[in-house]
């Protein structure tokens, strides 16, 4: 199996736009890969950071506190572009956290004078971060509507429209993502399995 070829495979389906070969290589000539364990802050929360980070391989929490708990906002995973928009857009300090979950992880760091060179340098380009762009935010809005009503019916639609991050998220970040305490996962795992 080629790795490369499955990656750009992923990132060209990533979203609605497909990419042209020659642009998906000029985007991988123009980044460096970071390897992660599993656990390992990429972007920490209050950290300046303006790359754009694309998930190779593994799964990345985007998560930030609400006081001294932590919530998990959402997952990424390979193909995922990401970044903290605070830093890249307005050079803030990062209000979420970006970390390696349960297993290791890469990711591609494409610099942001790199990236916004590209934007300005070639409209394919401009069209496929566009697309992106309005990808996550269809994702966002999806979550908001999935992802709602009680504990069990957000369990229940997790399982439902994301099978891919209930078999391999942990159960205190499933429990952090539904916004339940562990314990109340479990409780509700154990209802479900006696359905």
């Amino acid at each position: 199996m080629d790795t490369d070829t499955d990656f750009r495979d992923i990132l060209r389906n990533e979203g609605r736009f497909s990419p042209s070969d020659t642009l998906i290589d000029r985007l991988l000539e123009n980044s460096d890969e970071i390897s992660l364990k599993s656990g390992k802050v990429l972007i920490g929360y209050g950290q300046t950071d303006t790359n754009i980070y694309i998930v190779k391989d593994g799964i990345i929490q985007l998560l930030y506190f609400k006081g001294e708990k932590e919530v998990t906002f959402g997952f990424a995973f390979p193909g995922t572009f990401m970044c903290s928009p605070q830093s890249v857009y307005m050079n803030q300090p990062a209000v979420m956290q970006i970390e390696s979950c349960r297993i290791a992880s890469s990711v591609l760091r494409i610099r942001r004078d790199v990236f916004f060179s590209l934007m300005r340098e070639s409209h394919e380009f401009s069209l496929w971060m566009f697309d992106i762009a309005m990808g996550q935010f269809y994702t966002s809005e999806c979550k908001m509507i999935q992802i709602n009503g009680s504990a069990e019916e957000r369990y229940r639609n997790l399982l439902k429209f994301r099978p891919d991050i209930a078999n391999v998220i942990s159960a205190n970040r499933m429990a952090s993502y539904l916004n339940v305490t562990p314990s109340w996962l479990c409780k509700i795992r154990k209802k479900l399995l006696y359905e």
